[in-house]
């Protein structure tokens, strides 16, 4: 059965994804702070990781990744927890928790 959208969820739709998004990103991250993720993505591109990075370490990167990433969410579900910041700071982090999001979108699996 498909559910229908209402005119709402479209006509701005970073909140409606934000409310779907947040919840679930911050779940996620509390699975890998507890150690209930059985992987974690092998970040080639992380200039300080060799091949003898522990799994701890790239656990620990993940979840300040993962952290970064729910910033945008958050912002639009929570707007208030971010009035301490000048519009240009939320404006970056926004945008660089958006570019993790895209980039790590697929290790966004257990």
């Amino acid at each position: 059965m498909k559910k229908l959208m209402t005119k709402g969820e479209l006509y701005d739709l970073k909140y409606t994804l934000s409310d779907l998004i947040y919840p679930r990103l911050k779940e996620f991250k509390d699975k890998v702070e507890s150690k209930n993720a059985p992987s974690v993505p092998d970040f080639p591109d992380v200039e300080h990781f060799t091949t003898d990075t522990s799994f701890e370490e790239k656990e620990k990167y993940w979840s300040e990744v993962l952290s970064e990433m729910i910033i945008p969410f958050e912002y639009h579900v929570h707007p208030e927890k971010f009035e301490h910041l000048k519009f240009q700071e939320i404006n970056e982090k926004v945008e660089k928790g958006l570019k993790l999001f895209a980039e790590y979108f697929t290790n966004l699996w257990f």
